[in-house]
């Protein structure tokens, strides 16, 4: 029999080996994962012993663990109810409608409201479910978004009860957000009793009696005992923001991109601002019931009363914890008054206990730290903000004056210098100026524009002179005038990218699939960074055009220095078509530039027409060609001439609407005395007067026809 044949040596030996390993693991994965056990409060006694050396827990007392406490603190991740799924047919049924909702294609608010009321029946007893589901937590938020008061108490009253869970979840902390959001307009109102037996009578379930103002209250009952974790945990902390600026009566704003309520990966869900409570109401404060003021205090006395000034300070470098201090912070010196800042315990005087600042100080040595910290900088822009003039003036003059020329070249630090920029007066501002111009080839050159261009605002609304300013810019850009706005508003910024794609073909060996990947992976940032350096140029340089005087003059020199080319295609770029349209209507544009800069565009009106940014700078040379009407006379004729170009495309029938062409075509002189500026005065026949629309028509009819029943009865009663 033959023999079996069989490796020899140590090769042979660590195969045998690895083979085996191999083997195990697969069988290890294959098995049935056990379930993980909680250990033992002697476990984890020793454990948090090993990492004392190396690792500063932030709150010594637990709160921030995932234990349970011993005085009922909050649910572990594990223990989180489970309040059921969906079946296919109601999740069909929610997808349909957020679809619907959306898509907003309603032919009035009734249609819409129908639409509300019913997904609201659908969802009677499965509101939890909804909230807590991936795919159908967008709808809850955008059905919260289209409610009226009856239904936002209908839903707020579904999920009391729930909300220490709900603000914990990945999805219904977000709806919890919104319900806060859209329910703070009306804490004032109260329900009438009538109104509230009525809803009773219509939906299978009684509505709760409480108004939105308890409402409130309860959940803060709930949520009792647990601020301290809440503080720092990934999903409460946004929800927990929005509670207290509710409390307060401050404006909530989610979506501002410099907004401390939500962070930048928020997802705008498209609502129309008009059908929503929140966007309808002006952004300033709202009166609160005379309840929230002291529950506020006491949420913001229970958050950091449990942590020492050390732990507190940590928070300020935490990613979630920030923004939590950041509303803390500013409730405490806006809402409740810049004097109880003098107060030991107050959160300010607890992160930064020394006011003089000076070098060597615990608080010198805090900010300091802060000016380059990603995250804790965004405290250090709410101080400047937001603490009194004193303190401010003690901050600037210790760690920032002297070096807000450095501080402005970081990328980081570079924020707090425009939030200080803001609070400087005249004298400081000059001396700022002085300090910045040496670095300023140096931001031109790193594309961070927005130091310059906030400077160019603050010496504006001071009263600074900026002629010094404007000297280093002129230097800082290229002397011709016409290569100078073309490296203000980057308009070569795609040939760097050539040397890139050149390198990229000369790499014959691999093969197209990994190449295409390579370049698509290469080109996006790109892509997004020039066009973020190119919007910055574009607003640098409409702030120099609304300073009278060197600056303005630099860029309508630089305009003027064009070739008709690059002018139509400044006119057609998105960012660069705001710098020619401020450079036509802003008071510092002079009647000799207009006269030679709209001369320009003739003979190309109706091709910028029918372009986005284009057509915005057609409709400016309307203002742009008031002092001089034979301009504005030839360039009404080259529109009139493609009518039916302009009526088949969207935007060159609203570039003909702002025109008043219609006017044009058939009542030459009222359309030529608009386009002089020339209000014409009402003659006896009514001309110029804006017509009665059919009820005033009616109104006018009923009144004649009531005075002469009227005036029939005194004749025959006499």
């Amino acid at each position: 029999m033959p023999r079996e044949k069989q490796k020899r040596g140590r090769r042979a030996e660590q195969k045998a080996k690895k083979d085996e390993s191999t083997r195990e693991n697969d069988d290890a994965l294959e098995a049935p994962a056990a379930k993980r056990m909680k250990p033992d409060v002697d476990e984890t006694h020793d454990d948090s012993n090993e990492q004392a050396e190396d690792f500063i827990a932030l709150d010594p007392e637990g709160q921030f663990q995932d234990e349970e406490n011993a005085d009922g603190g909050h649910v572990d991740s594990g223990d989180m109810p489970f309040y059921g799924l969906l079946d296919a047919d109601e999740q069909e049924y929610f997808s349909r409608a957020n679809e619907m909702l959306e898509s907003s294609q309603f032919q009035d608010a009734e249609e819409r409201n129908l639409l509300v009321e019913s997904i609201y029946q659908e969802a009677n007893g499965k509101e939890l479910k909804i909230a807590c589901s991936q795919g159908c937590s967008r709808l809850m938020e955008k059905l919260i978004s289209f409610s009226d008061v009856r239904q936002i108490r209908r839903m707020f009253s579904k999920f009391l009860g729930h909300f220490l869970h709900l603000v914990q979840h990945r999805f219904a902390s977000h709806c919890c957000e919104t319900l806060f959001i859209h329910a703070a307009p009306a804490v004032m109102q109260k329900t009438a009793r009538a109104q509230q037996t009525k809803s009773n009578e219509e939906d299978d379930e009684a509505e709760s009696d409480l108004s939105l103002a308890d409402m409130f209250m309860t959940v803060i009952e709930e949520l009792e005992g647990n601020w301290g974790y809440l503080l720092t945990e990934r999903f409460a902390s946004h929800t927990i923001r929005v509670l207290l600026l509710v409390l307060a009566g401050e404006p909530v704003d989610v979506s501002s991109s410099d907004s401390v309520v939500a962070s930048r990966k928020k997802e705008r869900l498209g609502v129309p601002a008009t059908n929503t409570q929140e966007e309808k109401a002006p952004a300033t404060k709202r009166s609160v019931p005379a309840s929230f003021e002291p529950a506020l205090k006491k949420i913001m006395s229970d958050m950091v009363s449990g942590l020492d000034d050390t732990y507190l300070r940590a928070l300020a470098s935490h990613p979630v914890g920030n923004p939590v201090l950041q509303v803390l912070l500013f409730l405490e010196l806006s809402h409740f008054g810049k004097s109880s800042a003098k107060d030991p315990k107050s959160i300010l005087r607890r992160l930064v206990p020394d006011e003089s600042f000076d070098e060597g100080t615990d608080s010198a040595t805090f900010i300091r730290g802060l000016l380059y910290d990603p995250v804790g900088s965004r405290l250090v822009e709410t101080m400047v903000r937001h603490v009194p003039g004193k303190v401010f003036k003690n901050l600037y003059k210790n760690n920032i004056r002297e070096r807000i020329g450095s501080l402005s070249r970081n990328s980081t630090a570079g924020y707090v210098v425009l939030r200080t920029l803001e609070r400087l007066g005249k004298d400081d501002l000059e001396n700022a100026i002085d300090l910045i111009i040496p670095e300023l080839p140096g931001l031109i050159e790193r594309s961070r524009l927005i130091v310059p261009r906030v400077l160019i605002d603050r010496c504006v609304v001071r009263n600074v002179d900026t002629k010094s300013f404007a000297r280093a810019l002129k230097n800082a850009y290229d002397n011709d005038p016409a290569v100078r706005l073309r490296q203000m508003l980057r308009l070569d910024e795609p040939a760097k990218n050539k040397p890139e794609e050149k390198e990229d073909q000369e790499m014959e060996d691999a093969d197209d699939e990994s190449k295409e990947h390579r370049k698509q992976k290469a080109s996006a940032p790109a892509s997004s960074t020039s066009t973020a350096e190119k919007l910055h140029g574009s607003l640098l340089a409409q702030s120099m055009l609304a300073v009278p005087g060197p600056l303005s003059e630099l860029v309508y020199s630089s305009l003027l220095a064009q070739s008709p080319e690059v002018t139509l295609q400044l006119a057609r770029e998105p960012t660069s078509s705001r710098v020619v349209q401020q450079a036509l209507t802003l008071p510092t544009s002079s009647l000799q530039f207009r006269r030679q800069f709209t001369s320009r565009f003739q003979g190309h009106l109706v091709e910028m027409a029918q372009n986005t940014s284009g057509s915005r700078v057609v409709d400016a040379l309307w203002s742009a060609t008031k002092d001089i009407y034979f301009v504005k006379e030839r360039m009404a004729q080259e529109l009139a001439g493609s009518e039916m170009t302009l009526r088949d495309s969207f935007i060159g029938r609203a570039v003909w609407k702002n025109w008043s062409m219609d006017l044009y075509k058939r009542r030459r002189g009222e359309w030529a005395a608009r386009a002089k500026g020339i209000e014409r005065k009402a003659d006896d026949e009514g001309s110029g007067q804006r017509p009665k629309s059919k009820i005033q028509l009616a109104r006018e009819r009923f009144a004649a026809k009531e005075s002469g029943e009227s005036a029939q009865t005194v004749s025959a009663k006499s």
